[in-house]
């Protein structure tokens, strides 16, 4: 992924956070994993010198994986208004002589 890229996704993350249709806990899954990563309190201690590495890593690279994708799949609306189309209000009354 090149600059402009990496830049698109960005601002599509944030767009993703901020949006108000999109879950909370479908935004906060990330947040989620870091902390898990930070918590001394884990599924396997970190001091058991492998087995307690590699679940954090692997923790963080299931919601880095799950964050990502969503935000590709993700649909923001569209930044620029569509524009209006023209009112039809009912006609009341006799039509005009064009449409008898």
């Amino acid at each position: 992924m090149n600059a402009a890229g990496l830049r698109a996704m960005g601002t599509r993350f944030f767009r993703y956070v901020r949006d108000p249709r999109v879950p909370m806990w479908r935004r906060l899954a990330g947040l989620f994993a870091v902390l898990y990563f930070v918590m001394p309190v884990d599924a396997l201690p970190d001091f058991l010198p492998i087995l307690g590495w590699l679940d954090d890593i692997g923790v963080l690279s299931a919601a880095a994986f799950f964050v990502v994708r969503e935000v590709q799949r993700y649909q923001p609306e569209s930044a620029w208004p569509k524009p209006l189309e023209p009112a039809q209000e009912p006609r009341v009354g006799t039509p005009p002589l064009r449409d008898r």
